[in-house]
């Protein structure tokens, strides 16, 4: 055996330190450069994986705001539900066929569906069915509980209801499976209704399971605001009972349109497109016929015709379609009249039955011969070659300006989508002998209607 010299000792010793020192600062330089990288350059991402692992969060569903009728009439509200998910990780496996056909049978689920979602065994997360009734929700945690089975989750929910049924749906409109407003007042409004989710944070073990409920952090819902109309509850039933016996009467088939408005601030006081739907189904067809010629369809055929056939019925006749007023424009021209001093409301008119202007003759409703009449008892008895004359007097050059300046040639804004933008009407340049007077009087004239106050008080 060869015995090194004390010299040789204290170079190999040296050597030794130097190597270890060397592997110390590249050991340590990679554990620090790796430190620097997670504490430097990406800690939010990492902290946000960190919380993935040990945090479950389920969300707590904010009410969405009602809505109320000026009179105090509840119109929309949130209702509690329930949806039902599972963690099937959590599931016993001797469990996992009992709770697909327990489930699927309180749930009216299809239970192959069920049985597939629960054999995923390595999910902490799947939806089985949302917006259960509460008999649906007790039912599962009864079975949870008999059973001691770990895993299925009954979260409180909220849903969309209208208490008064078949009532206002054109104006409200509706709200999708996420209360998320699609039509109507829900749409307009919907940042306003809409609250802020809440949630509850539980921890979890290395295991993925949930720890005891003192671990967990409850963030309280906040409901979205309340909507006060000035729609009257009362007028409201009123104008629809009216409209929809009328559109029976008269076998309408467009659907029949009414509007009450204050005539002091011009509130909205009632609105209807009738037939109107139910916005607690706003899906389903009101028209039995129609229904059964879409159902009788299949495909892309059938799904097209749905759409067109749904689009039809949620739409706003009284804000969406161009309203030819016919005799009811006798009021704007009576107030042009009245207001450039052309006329009084003494002065004398002869009607005749009858007037020829141009060529064209214009004859007075239901064959009427008024005689002499004065402005005020023409206006009264919507005489049309009273009115005729009067338009002679205040001239085309006066009528467009007051028809712009009533504001008929500009949407009204209401408070509601889809309201049509746009007006037909002639211009001074573009009226003839013919077009002046017929229209002065209201005939084939085409305005959009003028609703010009919000409908929230």
């Amino acid at each position: 055996m060869r015995h090194l010299s004390p010299q040789q000792n204290r170079t190999m010793r040296r050597r030794a330190r130097v190597l270890a020192a060397g592997l110390a600062v590249v050991c340590f330089g990679g554990l620090l450069a790796r430190l620097c990288v997670l504490q430097l350059w990406d800690p939010a991402g990492y902290a946000a994986r960190a919380a993935d692992q040990q945090l479950r969060g389920a969300v707590l569903p904010a009410a969405r705001g009602e809505i109320y009728a000026a009179d105090g009439t509840l119109l929309a509200a949130s209702e509690t539900c329930w949806t039902i998910r599972a963690a099937p990780r959590e599931l016993a496996d001797e469990l996992v066929e009992p709770a697909a056909q327990a489930l699927s049978e309180i749930l009216e689920l299809d239970y192959e569906e069920t049985l597939e979602k629960l054999n995923q065994r390595s999910s902490n997360d799947c939806l089985l069915r949302r917006r259960v009734d509460q008999e649906m929700a007790d039912a599962v945690r009864s079975w949870c509980i008999e059973q001691g089975a770990q895993g299925i989750q009954i979260r409180q929910d909220t849903k969309r209801v209208y208490p008064q049924g078949d009532f206002m749906g054109g104006i409200l409109g509706f709200t999708d499976v996420d209360n998320a407003g699609l039509w109507g007042l829900e749409l307009e409004y919907d940042e306003v209704l809409t609250g802020q989710n809440g949630e509850i944070l539980t921890a979890k073990n290395a295991w993925g399971y949930d720890m005891p409920t003192h671990y967990q952090t409850l963030v309280e819902a906040v409901p979205g605001n309340t909507l006060t109309l000035t729609i009257d509850a009362n007028i409201q039933h009123w104008l629809e009972s009216a409209i929809d016996a009328a559109v029976k009467e008269h076998n309408v088939a467009q659907r029949g349109v009414g509007i009450v408005m204050d005539v002091q601030t011009g509130a909205v006081l009632a609105m209807t497109s009738q037939p109107d739907y139910d916005p607690n189904t706003p899906r389903l067809l009101i028209n039995e016929e129609l229904r059964a010629q879409v159902d009788a369809l299949t495909g892309e055929a059938r799904s097209a015709a749905l759409q067109e056939a749904q689009q039809t019925q949620w739409r706003n006749k009284a804000i969406s379609d161009l309203y030819e007023p016919g005799s009811v424009f006798k009021l704007i021209t009576a107030a042009a009249a009245l207001d450039t001093g052309v006329c009084t409301p003494t002065d004398t008119f002869v009607c005749a039955g009858k007037i020829n202007v141009a060529g064209t003759r214009f004859r007075c409703a239901n064959g009427h011969v008024h005689g002499l009449e004065t402005f005020a008892q023409g206006l009264a008895v919507s005489c049309n070659p009273c009115f005729i004359q009067i338009g002679a007097r205040l001239g085309k050059e006066n009528f467009c300006n007051y028809f712009e300046a009533f504001g008929l040639r500009e949407g009204t804004g209401i408070d509601l989508p889809g309201e049509i933008k746009r007006s037909e009407y002639y211009t001074a340049d573009r009226m003839g002998p013919v077009h002046t007077f017929g229209r002065l009087q209201g005939i084939r004239n085409k305005p959009v209607i003028a609703l010009e106050k919000s409908l929230l008080g």
